[in-house]
């Protein structure tokens, strides 16, 4: 019986792709708001994008941006 894996790198590449999906359809809602992102917000959702950041990290940053840097309770 033969069993295919994915390698750990495309494993990565996909999760980054899907990573990289829901910040774009996230900030596409935005317009719809009349808002634009942020250079801040932006700057987090790459690093989300790049795995540097939990979607909960990234959730709270963006809280803390908003309610004018302080903490998310």
């Amino acid at each position: 019986m033969s069993t295919t894996t994915t390698s750990p790198k495309a494993s990565d590449a996909a999760r980054r792709a899907q990573r990289e999906k829901r910040v774009r359809e996230a900030l596409a809602t935005l317009p719809l708001e009349d808002l634009a992102p942020s250079k801040e917000v932006l700057a987090l959702a790459n690093e989300y994008v790049e795995g540097r950041l939990e979607v909960q990290q990234l959730t709270d940053a963006v809280r803390r941006l908003h309610s004018g840097g302080e903490p998310a309770s």
